[in-house]
C-alpha cells in the first residue's frame, strides 16, 4: 500500500488543525483494519440502538454503510481521497427506513470512538502518540464534517417526504371541500388528514398576501391546544382550513383563536355536521372574508353582517348601488370623496349623533352638519329620513367593500 507524504490540509473549517506526514501515514495504514472496525461498530450499534434492531435496515446493508464510512473517514484523514458520498448515502438510507436522527449521529460517534481507540493503539506501539495528539482536533473535526453531511442528507429525505405527504393531504382535503368524493370515501379521507369522522365542522378562508406570509401564524398548535383538529391547504389564493369541532359550541372557541392570530382578512363559515355541506361552507367562508374591507385585518363569521353578505355576494349589483347613490360624491375627487364618506361613516357609527360624529372626526359639530347637508344635495338623500339613510348606509358599505 502506498503512502502519500504530502501534508493534507483539511478543507473544512471544523477540522481545527493540520494533519502532518506521520499522522497521515498512520491513517493510511489503518485501512487494513476496516473489516475488523466495521464488525465492532456494527455490534455496538445493534446492541446499543434499539431503533436499528426494530427497523427495516438489514444487517448486511448496515455493515456496508459502516464499512464505507470508516473507509471514507480514513481516506479523508490520510489525504488519499476526500469524498462525502459515503456519509450522504448513510443519511439517505437511514432516513428512508425510519432510523431516528439521534440514531444516525450515535452511529458516527461509535465509529469515531472505535477509530480513535485503534489510532491510539497503533500510535502507542509505533511511538507516534505525540503526532496523533497534535492532530486530534483535526481528526474529530473531519468526523464531525462527515456526520454533518449524513445529517444534511437525512434532513433532505425527510423534507422531501414531508412535502409529498403535505401534497397528498392537500389533494384529499380539496376533494372533501369540493364535494368530489363519494360519502363512502369520506371517513377514510378524514382519517388520512387527521380529522374526526363524527362531530361538527367549520371552514375558514384566510387571504394570502403577495409575499405568501402566514395569515394565522401558529394556528394549528393553538387550535390543537383548544381540542380542535384542523387541516389546511392553499386554494385559489387563499389559505383554507377544515376544522373538526367536538361540538357546535366550539365554533366560538375556534373563532376566538383565529381572531387572536389573524394577520389578514379571514372568513368563518357556519358549522355543519355532514361533509356534503363542505362546498357551501367554503362559499360562506370566502364571502365572509370579503366582508372585511381590502387591506384590512379582521375576522368575520358568516351571517354576522347580513347586509355585507348581500353586497359581497353580488358584486355587479353592489357596483350599481355605489354609482347610483354615491356617484356624485365620487365625482368630487378622491380627497373630497374620502372626507364625505368618512363623515357619513362616523355619523352612522355614532348612531346618528352629529356631536358624536364630530368627536370621532375631531372637528366641530357644524362641520358635520355642513357635510351631511352637502351629501344630501349630491345624492338626493338625507340622513334624517330612515329609508334614505338606509340607502346611504348600504351604498357606503358597498363602497367600503368594493
Amino acid at each position: 500500500m502506498s503512502i502519500q507524504n504530502d501534508v493534507v490540509r483539511p478543507s473544512s473549517p471544523t477540522a481545527g488543525g493540520l494533519i502532518d506526514d506521520e499522522a497521515a501515514a498512520l491513517f493510511a495504514e489503518m485501512l487494513d483494519s476496516v473489516p475488523d472496525l466495521t464488525e465492532r461498530v456494527v455490534d455496538q450499534i445493534l446492541h446499543g440502538e434499539h431503533s436499528y434492531a426494530e427497523s427495516a435496515l438489514t444487517v448486511e446493508v448496515l455493515r456496508s454503510i459502516v464499512s464505507e464510512n470508516i473507509e471514507a473517514l480514513l481516506r479523508g484523514l490520510s489525504g488519499t481521497n476526500r469524498s462525502l458520498d459515503a456519509p450522504r448515502r448513510a443519511g439517505r438510507v437511514k432516513a428512508e427506513v425510519g432510523i431516528p436522527m439521534a440514531g444516525l449521529l450515535h452511529a458516527y460517534r461509535l465509529a469515531g470512538l472505535q477509530l480513535w481507540d485503534e489510532m491510539m493503539a497503533r500510535s502507542h506501539g509505533g511511538g507516534r502518540s505525540e503526532s496523533l495528539l497534535r492532530v486530534s482536533s483535526a481528526v474529530w473535526g473531519i468526523i464531525d464534517e462527515y456526520s454533518n453531511a449524513a445529517a444534511e442528507a437525512y434532513r433532505g429525505v425527510i423534507d422531501d417526504r414531508d412535502r409529498k405527504d403535505q401534497q397528498a393531504r392537500s389533494v384529499m382535503l380539496l376533494s372533501l371541500l369540493e364535494g368530489s368524493e363519494s360519502s363512502a370515501d369520506t371517513p377514510r379521507l378524514l382519517r388520512a388528514i387527521g380529522l374526526p369522522e363524527h362531530g361538527s365542522y367549520v371552514v375558514i378562508a384566510a387571504e394570502l398576501s403577495r409575499s405568501g406570509d402566514d395569515p394565522m401564524p401558529g394556528i394549528v398548535p393553538r387550535l390543537r391546544a383548544a381540542g380542535i383538529t384542523s387541516a389546511w391547504t392553499a386554494w385559489k389564493g387563499e389559505h383554507v382550513g377544515l376544522l373538526g369541532l367536538p361540538s357546535d359550541g366550539e365554533i366560538q372557541v375556534a373563532t376566538h383563536v383565529v381572531s387572536e392570530l389573524a394577520a389578514s382578512r379571514i372568513g368563518v363559515s357556519r358549522s355543519f355536521s355532514s361533509l356534503l355541506g363542505a362546498p357551501e361552507a367554503v362559499r360562506q367562508a370566502r364571502i365572509s372574508m370579503r366582508c372585511t374591507p381590502e387591506k384590512s385585518v379582521g375576522v368575520r363569521s358568516y351571517g354576522s353582517a347580513p347586509l355585507d353578505v348581500l353586497i359581497v355576494a353580488d358584486p355587479e349589483r353592489a357596483a350599481e348601488l355605489r354609482s347610483g347613490i354615491l356617484g356624485a360624491v365620487a365625482a368630487l375627487g378622491p380627497r373630497d370623496e374620502q372626507v364625505m364618506l368618512d363623515t357619513l361613516e362616523a355619523w352612522f357609527e355614532a348612531d346618528g349623533s352629529t356631536a358624536g360624529a364630530a368627536e370621532l372626526l375631531h372637528c366641530h359639530r357644524n362641520t358635520v352638519l355642513y357635510r351631511l347637508g352637502r351629501i344630501a344635495e349630491l345624492t338626493g338623500r338625507s340622513v334624517s329620513s330612515p329609508s334614505e339613510a338606509s340607502e346611504l348606509y348600504a351604498a357606503l358599505r358597498a363602497t367600503r367593500l368594493g
